[in-house]
């Protein structure tokens, strides 16, 4: 039976990331598969809610630092608005959970690994926002980055996140703790056995066994039916792509006919009669915008969903072959290879949308409350496509520099 070793992850964060380590939790099976199964490693993630007991100390989070007690190998820190509670230490938990951290990384480098994550998302009332905090929460990111030497990383979804740490922490298990002496303790040898005759043998056993399995063409198999499936997933996405970029080219046409009908009205010489036509053009083009605003909303979970998926396979692809022994550098270089065309062929869609975006920028005609109303919900729509757009270029190249020899 193989020895399964465990990658302990303690997660830290204020209460305001509860989705992200919601998040995290459930992404345990994806990293034990993935990342995990071909190199015997289990991904166990702890912290302070889920992995401790009511006890007593100096404070509660000494309590919190006595239970976990530096047991783990990598320390994931997320950040957004908040910057936590104070303990009697520091200017809060999460910090001293940090610090923690980083004395652990000073005293085994080679066993510890510290990733910090900093979500940008700003759709909450500004009202809600305790400035005080945030401020914290900008001089910690800017001290750790001058300071300690930490590369932290950006964010604005929870999916975002997804992603970012499922390619990192493959690269990091690839890169670091694969490396590291966890094998089973072999039985003491025959004297008159050398290592190396030991190690021979051991391999070849290992082939004659993989024979005998099959394993090798159920891993061609899968891998296979990975790509079928990636290119499925990639497909879903030029459609969805396309989709918007009809829709974009209706309203296109729209817009060029409003234009044109308020061009003629500004030759009429009738004040009066000139605004009434000019109002009704302006309430009819605003007609035309809640329909465009209705078609991208509509649109847009397809698109998101077909982006996640799209990322998520070719992620899954990579790491597959990069942990497999059945598959040479050069599929995992094949692969690579289709990822720059790939990552073209957004910054197509993101320079198109944002032509398109400064179209609105033009639009300066307010006539009419309901123009303004449907004119302002129109570029949000399409800010949004751009802002996904924007989002999976930068995974994208994250995953292909990660990658790349």
């Amino acid at each position: 039976m193989k020895k399964v070793n465990i990658l302990r992850i303690f997660l830290a964060s204020p209460g305001d990331v509860k989705a992200e380590r919601e998040m995290i939790f459930a992404l345990k099976e994806d990293l034990d598969l993935l990342i995990g199964k071909d190199k015997n490693i289990k991904f166990e993630i702890v912290n302070w809610e889920r992995n401790t007991y009511p006890g007593k100390g100096i404070d509660a989070q000494d309590v919190i630092n006595d239970q976990i007690d530096g047991e783990y190998d990598v320390f994931i820190g997320i950040f957004w608005q908040r910057f936590g509670t104070p303990t009697n230490r520091y200017e809060s938990g999460t910090l001293e959970e940090y610090e923690n951290a980083k004395k652990k990384y000073e005293n085994d480098k080679e066993n510890t690994h510290i990733m910090m994550y900093f979500k940008t998302e700003g759709n909450q009332n500004i009202y809600d926002i305790d400035i005080d905090q945030l401020k914290k929460v900008k001089n910690f990111k800017d001290k750790i980055s001058k300071e300690d030497g930490v590369l932290y990383f950006e964010f604005e979804k929870t999916e975002d996140l997804k992603n970012l740490t499922q390619i990192h922490l493959a690269n990091l298990v690839r890169d670091k703790f694969s490396k590291k002496k966890r094998s089973i303790k072999k039985s003491p040898q025959k004297k008159d056995v050398t290592p190396t005759e030991v190690t021979e043998v051991d391999k070849y056993e290992l082939l004659a066994m993989k024979i005998d399995k099959g394993d090798y063409n159920i891993e061609i198999e899968e891998f296979l039916e990975d790509i079928e499936k990636t290119n499925g997933f990639l497909s879903d996405l030029a459609s969805s792509t396309n989709k918007l970029t009809l829709v974009m080219k209706f309203f296109s046409a729209k817009t060029s006919e409003r234009t044109k009908q308020l061009n003629r009205i500004n030759n009429i010489k009738d004040e009066r009669l000139r605004l009434t036509k000019a109002k009704k053009v302006s309430n009819d083009y605003a007609t035309d915008l809640d329909k465009y605003s209705d078609d991208f909303e509509a649109l847009l979970p397809e698109f998101r969903e077909s982006i996640s998926k799209s990322i998520q396979s070719y992620s899954e692809i990579i790491y597959k072959t990069i942990n497999s022994n059945s598959f040479d550098e050069t599929k995992k270089n094949e692969l690579l290879e289709n990822i720059p065309s790939f990552i073209s062929s957004v910054e197509t869609a993101i320079e198109g949308t944002a032509g398109f975006l400064e179209t609105f920028t033009k639009m300066n005609t307010h006539l009419t409350t309901t123009y303004s109303t449907a004119k302002r919900r129109a570029e949000l729509a399409t800010n949004n496509v751009f802002k996904e757009l924007i989002r999976t270029k930068k995974l994208l190249k994250q995953l292909f520099d990660d990658n790349k020899d």
